[in-house]
């Protein structure tokens, strides 16, 4: 409902502001954050300004955020706004919910024919369709109130419709009180996600002036104040025109204005009858809006007293009315001052009245309402069972966070010892998962289990434990260590045989079993398993149970059984709705990467992706996975507008440490294209890196590359060594190490030129010890090959045996390059960069095979093979110009622009002067010339003049003789 609109003083350059920004003649898609101070005229502001659309032909939509009561329901703004756009476009939305079937939830009268539980994605996009198909019939202005009010769920929504944008002309305005946030206030940490959103408008109200304040005190006093107490009260408004009516209007009713607002506040509800104080009262214990009917139910009062005391609120400024029938505080202030002042046993008596009155008939209000009142009252029993219920009808419309937060609530209000208590734990951490906070999943667990009832069973304590260990597997550097312990424990005390709780336990102790390498165990446990699994009829249970045991065949198998094996996990699920389907096609793609098949392995990541996305798990385990894998095997295979589309991501409904995850990936594209990667940002990822290791190996290998092409090598080692101590303290040996050792000694042969000696040896030293962990690696036994030896990686791992490769060609050009001792022999040289460019060729690696082409051109000229030498840079630099690859250019530039025998060489041609030699030798004439390199004929007719001149050529057949006599061109 839009507000009144009233007078507006001293806010004409706010109000011309807004219009410039959203097009008021020349509508537009925008986002606008407004904030301030409570009573700074936010609502009166936006109040003039909508009508001032509307006047101009904008249609317009508001939604309120709710303090206290309303803080506990899920997207209770988007609801009232839809409803606002139900009635002015009916038929659109009709349009909408029958595409998009989500919206339904969010439509009063409609929630209970939308059936199925949607996810919050499906909830946003449902909202940002209808709010791009209206704007598509007349520009649209939807405001969103009082943001520091707002639920989880719909501070994640306009986080996303900010983000996102409008192709229609839609103005998305989110206003909020500057002065309620604090540092753990919920809606700060959004805050600074909007801040960097491109596009986002931010106005910041400030107090208005003296002589603005001083009209308002004049107007709100009917012109009875003195000077002196006109001075008075702007001078204590400080700017804020609320603060200065209410100070007004209270001096003129012959109340002090000593003392503080609060105090103010109240002596407008002092005023009021009795009747009329008893309803104002009531409602200020619910929060700033109540029904009548639930109003009727709580004061008593006949009719005619309700209707009359009510009539008198209204007359005094203290109520507003509402539509369908509804009252509401004038300001937000006056309830929170009302209910201030009452004493803590009406406070109680009134809570328990709205607890009877919520419980007797559901309609009056949500479980989430009823929750709040019933434990204020001191009725936990109902208390739990309604936040209980509240998470459950927030889960169906897609609010995970918000049922977590009614979930936490119940477990502070039952007893330890309480019978319920591991059901509700159990509860929380399946909504902490769907959230996907998986760190809070397993605490939520983990504190059940260290601290059980006296009545927990041993059935139920295997559950949690099992569970947990489960979930504990999902972030590995912080509960993975304890996880064996726990299926260890719940196998030892589960006194259930043949039954499905028991299969649960067996196959996650199974699944720890293998995750810490014992793979007899796990493969004796999984034979049992699967007998049980088969007597008792569970087909899902039993896929699972085939899935995990894929690490076992590979193990004790080759790759080609593995892949046999996937086939027929594949071919049991079917197409199946499953998300077990999910898993199955990541573990297919993981095999395919590891045999250098790229191609197929993102075929096989997107499959999983898009059967996530199908199910609503974006981003459950193996979903996101298979998402961000993807991303990186498409920056492999050289896709990096594929990479990026995969990588960049907007939804705010990703938690960390996932968002990290495909934070750091994306600065690998965009190191490699050169772009700018700012401190905070690699601090951001390395918030994370305790959580998981996965995020460690994301971040180091870019941030490696990004130090190093800005010529600071100590850098590139701290964040080097940095993640190889952390490493090293959870995985022990990895794979990753021979790819970060390549990269570190690339960066190093780099920068030996212009490096300082003492960070030279640093590097020498730290090459060294990653050396030696690289030999371990790439000599330990491997899947399916007996014989420990460098060839068993070729044919295991593609990838790291390439990494593997470019290190020892790396290493030979930091001896190069460094100058000390004996020089590389060149053809030692030519013969190491060739083997790393065919390894990058065979595992698919279409950047570092391009990287490694141009060392391998700078060997070749320096072995005296000047054609050969530009023959593979002009096959790099194809790939890099496609790419966009700025670093490597510039490598290439370099390399051509450096003379084979001194600063006075003919072939020390520039890069274009080079692309215009290459033209000319192919007989191309100046105008060709031009066109082919989109050039003006003039231009091209520069170059070849200076090409002349450089060759000392006569005519442009001579300089193509002496181009290819030199091996300047092929």
């Amino acid at each position: 409902m839009t507000p009144p609109v009233r007078e507006l003083v001293g806010r004409d350059a706010d109000l011309t502001r807004l219009a410039e920004i959203i097009g008021l003649d020349d509508p537009r898609g925008v986002g606008i954050v407004v904030s301030g101070d409570a009573g700074i005229g936010k609502s009166s502001l936006l109040a003039r300004f909508s009508a001032d659309a509307e006047a101009a032909d904008w249609s317009i939509a508001w939604g309120h955020c709710v303090g206290q009561s309303g803080s506990g329901v899920a997207y209770l703004p988007f609801t009232e706004l839809l409803a606002r756009l139900d009635l002015l476009e009916p038929d659109v939305v009709e349009q909408v919910v029958a595409s998009r079937p989500a919206l339904a939830v969010l439509l009063p009268g409609r929630r209970g024919a939308a059936a199925s539980t949607h996810s919050p994605g499906q909830v946003a996009e449902a909202v940002h369709a209808v709010l791009t198909a209206v704007g598509e019939r007349s520009p649209l202005l939807v405001v969103l109130e009082d943001a520091h009010w707002a639920d989880p769920s719909s501070r994640d929504l306009m986080t996303l419709l900010l983000t996102r944008g409008f192709a229609s002309p839609v103005a998305l305005v989110v206003t909020y009180r500057s002065d309620d946030l604090h540092r753990r206030h919920p809606l700060h940490e959004t805050l600074a996600v909007w801040a960097r959103i491109a596009g986002v408008e931010h106005v910041d109200l400030q107090p208005l002036g003296d002589s603005a304040i001083r009209d308002i005190v004049t107007a709100a006093g009917s012109r009875e104040l003195g000077e002196r107490t006109t001075q008075e009260i702007t001078k204590r408004a400080e700017g804020n025109p609320f603060f200065a009516e209410e100070l007004a209007a209270s001096t003129v009713a012959g109340q002090p204005i000593s003392g503080g607002l609060s105090r103010v506040l109240w002596a407008r509800v002092d005023q009021l009858s009795t009747p009329a104080q008893e309803v104002v009262r009531t409602m200020a214990i619910g929060g700033r809006t109540i029904s009548h009917d639930l109003l009727v139910r709580l004061v008593d009062l006949t009719e005619a007293e309700l209707d009359a005391a009510i009539a008198e609120a209204v007359e005094r400024h203290v109520l507003e009315t509402r539509w369908p029938p509804a009252y509401a505080f004038r300001h937000a202030l006056l309830a929170e001052t009302t209910t201030s002042d009452l004493l803590p046993g009406q406070r109680i008596r009134l809570h328990r009245a709205y607890a009877g009155a919520l419980a007797s008939d559901p309609s009056l209000g949500s479980p989430a309402e009823l929750a709040r009142h019933a434990a204020a009252s001191g009725d936990l029993v109902t208390a739990v069972g309604a936040a209980r219920e509240a998470a459950r009808a927030d889960l169906a419309v897609g609010g995970p966070v918000n049922a977590l937060q009614h979930l936490e609530e119940a477990l502070g209000w039952m007893p330890e010892d309480d019978d319920e208590r591991d059901e509700v734990s159990l509860e929380a951490s399946d909504a902490a998962l769907t959230a996907g906070d998986v760190v809070r999943a397993v605490q939520l667990l983990r504190d059940r289990i260290e601290h059980p009832g006296p009545r927990q069973s041993p059935a139920t304590r295997a559950r949690l434990l099992a569970t947990c260990a489960n979930r504990c597997r999902l972030v590995d550097l912080v509960f993975a260590e304890t996880a064996l312990d726990m299926t260890t424990e719940a196998m030892s005390i589960d006194p259930s045989n043949d039954s499905a709780d028991h299969l649960f336990v067996l196959t996650a102790h199974m699944q720890q079993l293998v995750d810490t390498r014992q793979y007899t165990d796990a493969a004796a446990l999984g034979e049992e398993a699967t007998a049980l699994a088969q007597r008792l009829d569970l087909p899902g249970a039993l896929a699972e149970i085939r899935t995990v045991m894929s690490r076992v065949i590979e193990v004790h198998d080759d790759l080609d059984a593995l892949e046999r094996h996937i086939d027929g996990l594949l071919a049991d699920v079917g197409d199946r709705r499953d998300p077990l389907r999910v898993r199955i096609h990541h573990q297919a793609a993981t095999m395919h990467h590891r045999r250098g098949r790229l191609g197929q392995a993102l075929e096989s990541y997107d499959r999983g992706a898009a059967l996530a996305n199908e199910l609503h798990i974006d981003w459950a385990p193996f979903a996101l996975e298979s998402r961000l894998i993807g991303g990186l095997t498409a920056y492999e295979l050289g896709d990096w507008e594929g990479a990026r589309r995969r990588l960049h991501v907007t939804d705010p409904l990703l938690p960390q440490p996932g968002r990290s995850f495909f934070d750091a990936a994306l600065m690998g594209v965009r190191v490699g294209q050169g772009e700018n990667i700012d401190e905070d940002e690699i601090s951001a990822v390395r918030e994370w890196w305790h959580v998981d290791g996965f995020g460690v190996v994301q971040l180091v290998m870019p941030a490696v590359d990004h130090y190093g092409h800005r010529g600071d090598l100590a850098r590139a080692l701290d964040i080097a060594e940095d993640a190889v101590d952390t490493l090293d303290r959870t995985w022990g040996r990895y794979h990753a190490v021979v790819r970060l050792a390549a990269l570190v000694a690339g960066q190093a042969a780099t920068n030996a030129p212009h490096t300082d000696a003492t960070v030279l040896r640093r590097a020498r030293a730290d090459l060294e010890s990653l050396t030696a962990k690289v030999d371990a690696i790439v000599r330990e036994p491997q899947p399916g090959v007996r014989e420990p030896t460098t060839e068993a990686v070729e044919e295991t791992n593609t990838e790291t045996w390439a990494w593997n490769v470019r290190l020892r060609a790396e290493l030979l050009r930091l001896d190069w390059h460094a100058g000390q001792g004996s020089p590389p022999d060149p053809t030692t040289m030519v013969d190491a960069w060739r083997a790393s460019v065919e390894a990058f060729e065979r595992y698919g690696h279409a950047y570092e095979t391009a990287r490694s082409r141009a060392r391998w051109a700078a060997a070749l000229k320096a072995s005296g093979d000047a054609a050969g030498a530009r023959h593979e840079a002009h096959l790099a630099r194809e790939v890099a110009t496609r790419l966009g690859a700025a670093p490597l250019l510039r490598e290439l530039d370099d390399l051509v622009a450096t003379p084979s025998s001194g600063p006075d060489s003919p072939d020390a041609l520039t890069p274009r002067e080079q692309e215009v030699l290459e033209l000319v030798a192919k007989g191309l004439s100046n105008g060709q010339v031009g066109a082919q390199l989109f050039i003006s004929t003039k231009t091209a007719s520069v170059h070849v003049s200076r090409i002349l001149a450089k060759l000392g050529a006569a005519s442009r057949t001579e300089a193509a003789a002496l181009a290819r006599e030199r091996g300047l061109v092929p």
